[in-house]
């Protein structure tokens, strides 16, 4: 493993449970499913890998793939493309806290195609806790100041 990748070994792995999403242009909230792959392939970066679902009908809602790349042992550059139309540029820092390390991270630039909504900014933060990888994602979007959006806390399924 990498060295700038290793303070991040926490979060390698599957992980698969479910989620709760909401928003204020949303009528309720909804529930769905997830999995996360984070791994690593012996360069500085690790891969980030999401696909959620309905817990309706199974129906597929969102993809994400993208890249972690450590810059220091706290400091974050992340690169995520969403199946929905936009790309992000995000930076954060693993920060240490009284319930041990966790990763907070902004973003820096948002693109999008034609078709996508409006998404001006993220704040995700992710976790792990008695091997759970927990997450929250702040958006500001459609002309809407930041407002929580997802958390998750999903069960690690493989290493």
């Amino acid at each position: 493993m990498h060295p700038l990748v290793e303070p991040y070994a926490a979060y390698l792995g599957t992980w698969r449970g479910e989620g709760v999403g909401g928003y204020p242009t949303l009528d309720t909230d909804f529930r769905y499913g997830e999995e996360i792959v984070i791994a690593e392939y012996g360069k500085p970066v690790l891969a980030f890998s999401s696909r959620s679902w309905s817990l309706d009908d199974d129906r597929p809602l969102s993809r994400q793939e993208g890249f972690w790349r450590p810059m220091s042992a706290t400091d974050l550059e992340v690169v995520l493309v969403i199946a929905s139309g936009f790309a992000e540029v995000l930076y954060g820092q693993l920060v240490s806290g009284p319930a041990g390390a966790h990763v907070e991270m902004v973003t820096d630039l948002v693109a999008r195609t034609a078709s996508a909504k409006e998404v001006t900014a993220e704040k995700r933060m992710y976790a792990v806790r008695a091997d759970k990888l927990m997450y929250a994602i702040d958006m500001a979007a459609l002309g809407n100041e930041m407002a929580p959006h997802l958390s998750a806390a999903l069960d690690r399924v493989s290493d």
